[in-house]
């Protein structure tokens, strides 16, 4: 957004909050920033659902919400997110149903990888080193109440990156039943099991030389902790815990002049970020003053954006397929032929930028099936793909990536498939136009030998023809793209045919 006034709000897991701004020549001004408390995350985390009394008591805050959007002539100029503990209450969706029907405001669940990656890139915008931390190793952790989120970025790859639930109000409900005087020794036995997970889940731990926090937790270190500049030391921090371990959250509250909330979560926080920097082996954490209102505000303005995220997405299907030992010559082969017959067909296809996206990622990881068995691999080839993820690419990207792996095969019949007929037509139609063109290119190299170094497309009276370039005729390649070039003309309703041009050598 240039000018105007935008709109955010959080229903969050220990607060709603809404953020007010103007922007003035992409410049952005807070006009007012409100917080509400409300525990939500209690109900949810604990209970698995919100009580009917913080369904009401939700639908008043946003209700005065709503007033403001009328006092500021706001409308349609903002976003109403959800975080865990909506997303993970059993009744979210009455929650949001009464929330729109009483208030008129439209709340969205985000979804873990969005919230993560919008969090990240806020804190990418604010802190000044951060790009240089990315290419040596960072760790980069979003703990909030419900969950925490994880980002092993190196370089432009993400090696690593999770939501779990080891959120600080919830690990406190899970344990509301312990003595307050042994709590701190749940809390570490738990935080043991979350960092044995890390460790034995993502192997490039030891490529981390920078830990950078984010998240709800961070307000409450900066209100105890005071910290001169951007950054936190372990010493410190240990200092901290080992002084209000032991202590009730009366105590806590009393001997640091902190609320309740605060003075509850902060032996589980403490010892999270501890046991994260002893993983990392680093004495120093970094961390933004960023709020996660202003980080949405910003991002869904267009203020903050990703650069060259389609680039980095690639990179990653890349890393990520060579996990499973895929034949990364012929996986190559495929995605470029695939570029190049969608780019030639553009008139014929009217498919977008993002759809040639999609295309190449499904060119990458088709056969990444075959690391577990040759039987069916495109079955085994869906799952991998579908358990793909990438902060900035939402699952239904994904959703899509994987359907196309999984119906890449003439075996599979889509018209059957559960998972291709449930979709909206829309949906069956952009899959089913990346299928005949995935088709096509993985003919193009059936052999695994990458006999065609080159193609070229051009028309006739007959159709379109794919002139093949090799320095040996390719036998086997020209055989099965008379299999495959069957769904080209059911969707397309014009044939491709197959030229060979044999080079001298």
């Amino acid at each position: 957004m240039k000018n105007g006034i935008f709109a955010t709000i959080n229903v969050g897991a220990s607060a709603l909050r809404m953020q007010i701004s103007e922007f003035i020549d992409h410049k952005e001004r807070t006009l007012e920033y409100l917080i509400k408390p409300l525990k939500l995350g209690r109900d949810t985390f604990s209970k698995g659902y919100i009580t009917l009394e913080n369904v009401h008591n939700a639908t008043e805050i946003l209700g005065n919400f709503s007033d403001k959007f009328k006092e500021y002539n706001i409308k349609n100029n903002y976003k109403a997110i959800c975080t865990s503990s909506v997303r993970d209450a059993e009744n979210k969706y009455f929650f949001i149903d009464h929330v729109r029907i009483k208030t008129g405001i439209n709340l969205e669940i985000i979804d873990e990888t969005d919230e993560l990656f919008i969090k990240s890139l806020g804190v990418k915008n604010d802190i000044k080193d951060f790009q240089k931390m990315e290419e040596k190793g960072l760790l980069f952790i979003n703990l909030a109440s419900g969950n925490i989120g994880i980002n092993l970025i190196r370089k432009d790859l993400r090696l690593f990156s999770a939501a779990l639930p080891f959120g600080s109000l919830r690990i406190c409900e899970l344990f509301k039943g312990v003595n307050e005087d042994l709590k701190y020794r749940a809390y570490e036995q738990y935080i043991h099991k979350m960092r044995h997970h890390i460790e034995t889940t993502c192997r490039k731990i030891d490529s981390v030389k920078y830990l950078v926090g984010s998240g709800s937790s961070i307000n409450l270190i900066i209100e105890v902790m005071k910290p001169p500049d951007f950054s936190i030391d372990k010493h410190s921090i240990k200092k901290l815990y080992d002084k209000t371990k032991r202590l009730t959250t009366a105590e806590i509250a009393e001997q640091l002049n902190i609320n309740s909330y605060y003075a509850e979560i902060l032996k589980p926080t403490l010892y999270v970020y501890l046991s994260l920097m002893d993983l990392v082996k680093t004495d120093v954490i970094y961390f933004s003053k960023q709020s996660f209102p202003n980080q949405l505000t910003l991002y869904y303005t267009k203020n903050i954006k990703e650069k060259n995220l389609n680039r980095k997405f690639i990179s990653n299907i890349k890393n990520y397929a060579l996990r499973y030992e895929t034949d990364e010559k012929h996986a190559n082969q495929v995605a470029k032929f695939s570029k190049k017959i969608f780019n030639k067909l553009k008139p014929l296809h009217s498919l977008k930028s993002k759809d040639l996206l999609i295309l190449e990622a499904a060119a990458l990881l088709h056969d990444v099936g075959y690391f577990i068995g040759i039987n069916n691999h495109q079955e085994h080839s869906y799952y991998i793909a579908h358990a793909f993820s990438m902060p900035g690419f939402d699952a239904e990207t994904i959703d899509i990536i994987s359907i196309i792996v999984l119906l890449h095969r003439d075996k599979h019949h889509l018209t059957f498939d559960p998972r291709f007929t449930s979709l909206p037509i829309e949906k069956k139609l952009l899959i089913r136009k990346l299928i005949a063109l995935l088709k096509i290119a993985d003919a193009l190299d059936a052999s695994h030998m990458q006999l065609i170094r080159d193609i070229d497309i051009g028309t006739s009276s007959d159709g379109i023809i794919l002139t093949a370039k090799a320095f040996k005729k390719p036998f086997f390649e020209e055989i099965v793209f008379y299999r495959k070039n069957r769904d080209f003309l059911e969707i397309y309703g014009v044939p491709i045919n197959f030229k060979l041009d044999l080079l001298n050598v």
